[in-house]
């Protein structure tokens, strides 16, 4: 009996031994879109300081008026510890006797992205902070989507897109209602103070788009046509369009497994004073033969609306497309 329970006792110690152990790490914090910049006061001080902000806080594309990529939070290395180890997203940036340039992952917190990237002289840092500024921005904007996309999770509208014949499927919260629909096409809106949220899913024909052609003029035409049939105005015979002072940015993309194209502008109502951002993605939906539109845009007048339309783009962004029955 004695040899059977420490024959037993071996094998719980060598399980037990053979086992990863994996070190624990605290949830990571911080408002969305922001970023801890690790960097000696001194040089926050300096042009590689005034480059930094140049580029992570650029004015965000799209918008009716000036907000910043990121918002920068800046400490020196001294003070980076305890609760500020947890943010989401940080940026070291330091002059030392090597150069550096890499991403670490969940290095303090979980989820965490920390791009980390050092030289020899402020000159060559700064080469350094330029030529990775596009991976390191791509990097943060992914995990900012995923971050809230999982606080979204916490309380969602059920049956999205799917008693329109969309045979689509968005994380969409709660609070979100069906403002308006019709055969093919729902409007669903959450109201904020003095405005509100807005998301549109709508198909086309597959040839609606033509892929050879200026892209741009066309989405443009079909945005103002839908708006014009299906969004108006306060005032009769008003209705919502494309504004014209400012053309929008467009970009190659890609949303759930399919290529789209992603556009970025302003919106105004056709003999009103009334406009804000939009984000339109035509998505190339091969498995049903279709150009599928998710278009999501804000009214929130004397509002920063940044991280309005960055709500928006991570519903949208959460997209699955099932095939149609």
């Amino acid at each position: 009996m004695k040899k059977t329970v420490w024959f037993i006792a071996c094998l719980i110690f060598v399980g037990s031994c053979s086992k990863k152990s994996t070190p624990y790490l605290p949830q990571s914090n911080g408002n969305i879109n922001t970023i801890t910049v690790v960097i000696p006061n001194n040089l926050w001080e300096s042009s590689v300081g005034e480059t930094t902000r140049s580029i992570f806080a650029m004015p965000a594309e799209g918008l009716p008026q000036q907000e910043p990529l990121f918002d920068l939070k800046q400490m020196p290395p001294e003070v980076f510890s305890g609760f500020a180890q947890s943010s989401r997203l940080v940026l070291w940036i330091g002059v030392y006797s090597e150069e550096t340039f890499r991403m670490d992952t969940n290095r303090y917190a979980s989820p965490q992205r920390m791009g980390v990237m050092t030289s020899t002289t402020q000159e060559r840092l700064i080469q350094n902070i330029q030529n990775h500024a596009s991976e390191l921005i791509s990097e943060f904007k992914d995990v900012e989507i995923k971050e809230k996309q999982r606080r979204v999770s916490k309380s969602l509208k059920k049956n999205i897109g799917t008693k329109h014949g969309l045979s689509i499927h968005l994380k969409m919260p709660s609070v979100y209602s069906t403002f308006k629909e019709a055969p093919g096409i729902v409007w669903y809106q959450k109201e904020i103070q003095k405005g509100s949220l807005n998301i549109l899913a709508y198909e086309l024909p597959n040839a609606k788009i033509d892929y050879s052609k200026k892209l741009l003029a066309q989405i443009i035409t079909i945005r103002d046509s839908i708006g014009q049939s299906f969004i108006p105005g306060r005032s009769e015979g008003s209705y919502v369009i494309t504004e014209a002072a400012y053309e929008p940015y467009i970009y190659k993309s890609s949303i759930a497994g399919f290529s789209a194209i992603e556009t970025r502008g302003t919106w105004e109502v056709k003999s009103d004073f009334m406009a804000g951002p939009f984000l339109n993605y035509v998505i190339r939906d091969t498995l049903n033969n279709r150009q599928l539109v998710l278009e999501g845009f804000v009214f929130a007048p004397s509002l920063a609306k940044r991280d309005y339309i960055f709500e928006v783009d991570a519903i949208l962004q959460s997209v699955q497309i099932d095939l149609k029955e």
